[in-house]
This record gives structure tokens, sequence and C-alpha cells, in this order.
């Protein structure tokens, strides 16, 4: 199994500080957010990541071709990197082996391989997407940025998915468990005007296809803005 990290964007909530770096090679615990996802990744025994870079894609290639990995790491170009992370998503298609599962991260979500490991052994047999819902909500460092979930606890059905939700049982921590017929809905979304991973997500929902999965006492955080580097920074016992 594959997991797809989107790192095209131009991160322009921490731009202040990264000086034009890629969140991706932003550094946590003193190592880069990929080094992290990567040993993760290793743990829980995956092989192969496949980066799907855009905006200063040469920064990312140079550190990767500067530095050995005991992983295999495929790059795929998103050249509409400035459109939402659904396109990103898309232009990974083609590093993926027809009728197989994949898992997709976000590059600036730091997290550990326990929670990678219980999304990654999720279930998608009556399912076509899982995401790995917290429902720690009041544990959240940025409310006003997350992805909301309303999820039935009993069937882990979601029934609606939106950063704007007023009421709401759980987050999305941004790693999901994919079924290869994902990328057809993703182009649906697409071809319909929506180019989000959350739209192609609610085309889903409407035909009970995504599901959540219950990360229980797993812990992440996104490290989408200065305040949230520096709350993990100082705050570093909560994460390891």
């Amino acid at each position: 199994m594959k997991l797809v990290i989107i790192a095209a964007g131009r991160g322009s909530r921490i731009s202040s500080i990264s000086k034009g770096l890629p969140k991706i090679l932003i550094e946590v615990f003193n190592k880069t957010l990929l080094e992290h996802i990567i040993q993760n990744s290793i743990t829980v025994g995956i092989s192969d990541i496949v980066i799907v870079t855009g905006h200063n894609s040469d920064i990312i290639h140079d550190f990767i071709s500067n530095n050995k990995f005991d992983i295999n790491i495929e790059l795929a170009y998103n050249d509409d990197w400035d459109m939402p992370n659904g396109i990103s998503v898309l232009a990974s298609k083609n590093n993926i082996p027809q009728n197989h599962d994949f898992m997709i991260s976000m590059s600036d979500h730091f997290y550990n391989d326990d929670l990678l490991l219980k999304i990654k052994n999720s279930d998608l047999t009556n399912i076509t997407v899982n995401v790995g819902a917290d429902y720690k909500t009041d544990a959240i460092h940025d409310p006003d940025d997350a992805m909301k979930l309303i999820i039935d606890r009993n069937s882990n059905s979601i029934s609606q998915m939106s950063k704007d939700l007023l009421k709401y049982n759980a987050v999305d921590c941004g790693i999901f468990k994919c079924k290869y017929e994902f990328f057809s809905i993703l182009q649906e979304a697409k071809d319909s005007g929506k180019y989000s991973l959350s739209d192609a997500c609610n085309i889903l929902i409407n035909n009970q296809g995504l599901g959540g999965v219950n990360i229980e006492d797993s812990i992440w955080i996104d490290i989408d803005t200065p305040e949230a580097l520096d709350y993990i920074n100082k705050n570093r016992k909560l994460f390891e």
C-alpha cells in the first residue's frame, strides 16, 4: 500500500516563518515533518510513498536527492498546485496501481505511528474511504480551521463534513485510507467544479461511502500557522 502525501500548496498561513520552505520540510523536534512521516510509514509497514509537489517543488526534490531514506519515494507534480487539495490527490493517480487501496496524508500534520496504523488497519469492505476521526474536540488546537464531522458512533458512518459546522462530534485528522475508485469520485467532483478533498468526500457521504476511524488517544496537530508550531515546540511531552 502506498501513502500519498499532499505537499503542493504555498503554505501562506505559515509563510511568515517558513520563508518559502515547503511545509513538509519544516522542522519539529529536530526532524522535518517529511522525516517524521517517513519513519511512521516504515514502522507500520508502508514501503512506498508518493509526494505530490507543486509550489517550490525543486526544494523538495533537492532535499530528497541529498538524503538517503529507507523507503521508496516517488514524486508526482501538480500543475494546478494553487487549486484545492483534491487536485493534488488526482495528480497521484498514475502512481497508484489500479484497484489497489492507498492512503493519504496531509504534509503539515504531525502525528505518531500509532495513529497511522489505526487507519491503515481499518476495514474498507463496505466503504470507499475511511478518515481518521478525533472525538477529542475540546483538545483541537485551531478548531476554527478544523474539518468538522458528524459521525454515527455505532456504524462509524459520516453524515456531514465541513469546516462550517456549528455542531459536530469529531474532527478529521487529515489521514485517509481509500479504495482506488476514490479517484473516480475526485474526478466527478472536479468535473462539477468542485476541487477539494472534502468536496469528493461529500459526494461519498451522499452514497454512505465515507467512514470514520476513531483515533482514540492518538495525538496529532495541524502545523499550518506559526502559533501551531510554537505550541507543539512548547508542549513536546504531549506529542511524544
